[in-house]
């Protein structure tokens, strides 16, 4: 007497369910993981941008301030544009390779500008102008308000910058120039937005001979 096939079991529905629901968590977990993944990455790149345009705006100051000369000039600017806000600006003249950035050479650059101005926000941006003579004194005798010289974008956002200038003669640091400082250093203070706190370093300046 041959014996009867055993009947082959499919699954059940409940099965089919639980299938799904750990297939279903395993797939969430999976884009889960890839999405925090991609959102460090974008975080860590993110704050790799950042230092580098600090850090940038650092080292081209510092290149800005060796290629000065003591034939070269330096003049400062700072005109109110609010109640607690105003504008900088750090004039170079006669040192044609300051913030230098591969102008046409028929654009005859006698001055750059390393300017800070005012936002509607109440952000600061910072930026190079480059002059020539004519379109400097004009700019100077309207206080820098009508500026449509060639310019690079330095640092787009800056909560606070400060430029303060040590005085060999006096041993301290002072806040304005008002005379050409022989010899003099040159400190930054500032405060980018997102920083954690703000950064600071001292230049070197070669003023022009009396």
């Amino acid at each position: 007497m041959k014996a009867c096939p055993k009947e082959k079991r499919g699954f059940t529905l409940l099965e089919v369910i639980l299938s799904l629901a750990i297939f279903l968590l395993l797939i969430t977990a999976a884009f889960s993981v890839v999405g925090a993944s991609t959102e460090l990455m974008a975080e860590v790149s993110e704050a790799q941008n950042d230092s580098a345009l600090k850090f940038g705006f650092i080292e081209t100051c510092r290149v800005a301030f060796e290629s000065t000369t003591r034939n070269s000039s330096l003049r400062f600017f700072h005109f109110p544009r609010g109640s607690d806000r105003e504008d900088t600006y750090l004039v170079f003249g006669n040192s044609p390779s300051a913030f230098d950035v591969g102008f046409d050479n028929r654009y005859e650059i006698t001055h750059t500008v390393l300017a800070t101005e005012v936002l509607p926000d109440g952000f600061l941006r910072a930026r190079v102008y480059y002059m020539s003579t004519n379109e400097y004194e004009a700019a100077a005798r309207e206080e820098f308000t009508q500026l449509n010289s060639p310019h690079v974008d330095l640092l787009p956002r800056i909560r606070q910058l400060d430029w303060q200038f040590f005085n060999e003669r006096s041993q301290r640091w002072e806040n304005d120039m008002d005379i050409p400082f022989p010899n003099s250093l040159v400190r930054i203070i500032f405060d980018p937005d997102g920083a954690s706190s703000p950064l600071e370093t001292v230049f070197f300046h070669l003023a022009e001979t009396e």
